[in-house]
């Protein structure tokens, strides 16, 4: 079934989307328990957080527009490099199908903003390859993770991603690892700008070293549902990406290269749940940019199609249980 549909027209997948896109929209939020504390956000964050309490009626209608947009840039992004066949937007739908499970939209907004900047640092560590002078993609890349960091602090880890692609695409001047750097930075720089420009410096080092202070790495335990999904999930993940990574192998040295940038952007959105406390439930969508790759091209390429369509299936059933409060 799913690689059938993988192997469908453009405008049957287009509906499909369309579909997914309206299920998001008519099934009612997820109601996760362990989820993002306000106060353990940064600047941005609340201030995304104030925008949505402002506009409640707009939070689900604008999640599932981003959520739609995100999954159709990285399908857009995996083509660009070869990973996924052209005219297949499986990905995208993989990326929807996943996305079943999430927070509320007050907490997803926030999320998603971060994998917007994520995605965009994740196009440019790719367009570095080939380059012998890439500053621009590096500067690029970890200014987007720095002004993500100001939305939650945790998606600090993937400037670990940054310097990975370095080692892969064997970047050894010293000149990118002085500018990843600045990229980290200067949005910070900028920021303390801003709040000694209105004579709130003081109060942005409070509210930073109150935002230290509170954090913690107590992660509550799910709901027996959302344990069962988050099993199916790691499974599915296991299995597909040990596709992926055996293939990589296989391809052509830019495609490898650009493959292993992925499981390189799986090992930091791991990295940043594990620091990230009662937050992990709400930041559960870093990892599934990376996974809907993954799954996408062992569903295209495995040669047991109905070991997919069975998690599929589980895992949909499972997802729309919570979201249905069972």
């Amino acid at each position: 079934m799913f690689k059938r549909l993988a192997k469908a027209g453009i405008f049957t997948q287009i509906i499909v989307i369309i579909l997914l896109s309206a299920v998001h929209y008519i099934l009612p939020q997820a109601k996760l328990l362990p989820t993002a504390d306000t106060g353990y956000t940064a600047p941005f964050g609340e201030w995304i957080y104030m925008l949505i309490a402002d506009f409640p009626d707009l939070a689900q209608p604008l999640v599932v527009l981003l959520i739609t947009a995100l999954a159709i840039a990285l399908n857009a992004l995996l083509i660009r490099h070869d990973i996924s066949p052209r005219q297949s937007l499986l990905p995208a739908i993989t990326a929807i199908i996943l996305m079943f499970f999430a927070p509320d939209a007050y907490h997803l907004i926030v999320t998603l903003a971060c994998l917007i900047l994520l995605l965009f640092s994740l196009h440019n560590v790719m367009g570095m390859y080939g380059q012998q002078y890439p500053f621009s993609k590096v500067l690029n890349a970890t200014f987007a993770i720095s002004i993500a960091s100001m939305i939650s602090p945790p998606v600090i880890l993937f400037i670990f991603f940054v310097w990975f692609g370095f080692f892969t695409f064997r970047i050894n001047s010293w000149r990118e690892w002085v500018i990843s750097l600045m990229g980290i930075i200067l949005p910070y720089f900028y920021l303390a700008l801003l709040y000694f420009w209105n004579d709130n410096l003081q109060y942005a080092v409070s509210l930073y070293g109150e935002l230290l202070n509170n954090y913690t790495y107590t992660i509550q335990r799910p709901a027996p549902l959302e344990f069962v999904l988050l099993g199916l999930f790691v499974f599915w993940l296991i299995i597909s990406g040990t596709k992926f990574l055996a293939d990589a192998g296989e391809k052509v040295i830019s495609i490898r290269k650009k493959m292993w940038i992925i499981s390189h952007f799986m090992l930091a959105g791991i990295a940043a749940l594990s620091i990230s406390g009662s937050a992990m439930m709400s930041l559960l969508p870093l990892v599934y940019i990376p996974a809907a790759a993954m799954i996408a091209y062992a569903v295209s390429n495995g040669r047991r199609p109905w070991v997919h369509d069975v998690l599929l299936v589980l895992y949909i059933v499972v997802a729309i249980g919570i979201r249905m409060n069972l």
